[in-house]
């Protein structure tokens, strides 16, 4: 005689990035062993790797999980940490440099209660996809794919940041137009919108390059009342890590 098997309470939830409405169910417990052990790794990288398989798992809506935003990803698992083993988490904090804001030692770490219920991501103001470079020409953006999160979190002062920047920039422009006319990337080579970017001037580039600082992304601000010393903390918690550090 087959053993029982437990079915899970299916929840939706609509995606930042296109409105979608998608389903999901509550992870399981063999689906948690995995986000225990990239968790214990202290590896960024192999956590959002877990965090993906997880989230591939539960999802029931059919979804290119290569196409989808980090921040996407993040939200979507957030919810399913919600659901699966509840809404409050534990996080610590102690002071920057065991001082407090009066300038005297405390090296007290406090524990803090989140509900991550609520928690969605946030785009900065001014964020758009659509970016006016002149008069007439202009960019629709998309958003980087998973698969360039580790390009987007190396980026740095390294020999390879611009390359690096450039490539992102390119595979995350959907269309070129000018006037009434549209250039869509896909069907135009690598070598034709790298080219194309190479044309800007310095501050076009850079108002390009907003589009990523100001994407959307998950963040919660709230300031804690130290136990031992009673002073106040500002805490501003920005992607997945954060919220299990």
């Amino acid at each position: 005689m087959a053993l029982p098997v437990l079915n899970a309470p299916t929840y939706e939830l609509t995606l930042t990035s296109t409105g979608e409405t998608i389903r999901y169910r509550p992870f399981l417990v063999k689906e948690e062993k995995i986000l225990l052990m990239a968790l214990e790794s202290g590896d960024t990288n192999e956590m959002i790797n877990a965090i993906k398989q997880i989230v591939s798992s539960c999802v029931i809506t059919e979804i290119n999980f290569d196409n989808i935003p980090l921040f996407d990803l993040q939200y979507i698992f957030l919810q399913l940490r919600s659901q699966s083993v509840g809404e409050v988490i534990q996080l610590r904090f102690k002071h920057p440099d065991d001082k407090n804001s009066k300038g005297e030692t405390c090296d007290h770490i406090q524990d803090v209660e989140i509900n991550i219920k609520n928690i969605k991501p946030e785009k900065l103001e001014g964020h758009t996809t659509k970016i006016q470079l002149t008069d007439d020409v202009g960019v629709v953006m998309k958003y980087p794919k998973f698969n360039f999160y580790n390009e987007l979190s190396n980026v740095d002062e390294s020999k390879d940041a611009f390359d690096a920047i450039f490539k992102i920039m390119s595979n995350s422009i959907e269309m070129i137009y000018r006037g009434e006319e549209v250039f869509y990337s896909e069907d135009h080579t690598n070598e034709e919108i790298t080219e194309f970017l190479g044309s800007l001037n310095t501050k076009q580039f850079e108002t390009i390059r907003e589009f990523f600082q100001t994407m959307p992304n998950l963040r919660h601000e709230f300031d804690y009342n130290c136990d031992k010393c009673g002073c106040k903390e500002h805490v501003i918690l920005t992607g997945i890590e954060d919220f299990f550090a």
